[in-house]
């Protein structure tokens, strides 16, 4: 559990300062902030990056985040760019090689 709390801090940590706009369009229980915030912070603290995207039926994008070292998460975007936590663990299967991402 201290693992999935550590994982949401920073995501945590920002919803204060979104605005009352986005937080009333962001779905009801779910950690949710800027899309360029997020995959930042997902970069510079966990070394994940975009492996994969789709486009839903209802709009929004899902993107799946991972590192080499198998932490992954995965994201709804919103589209008006804001991004809400999906999920996120460990052990990802097949890491990702640095080739696949390194463009990203």
């Amino acid at each position: 559990m201290t693992r999935f709390f550590k994982s949401l801090l920073p995501f945590l940590l920002v919803l204060p300062l979104l605005s009352g706009n986005a937080r009333a369009q962001a779905p009801a229980g779910l950690a949710c902030a800027d899309r360029s915030l997020a995959t930042t912070q997902l970069h510079e603290l966990y070394g994940e990056h975009r492996i994969g995207y789709g486009l839903a039926a209802n709009g929004n994008v899902i993107e799946l985040f991972a590192a080499p070292n198998g932490s992954f998460t995965l994201f709804a975007t919103l589209p008006h760019g804001l991004s809400c936590l999906i999920a996120s663990g460990q052990s990802w299967e097949p890491p990702p090689e640095y080739e696949h991402y390194a463009g990203r």
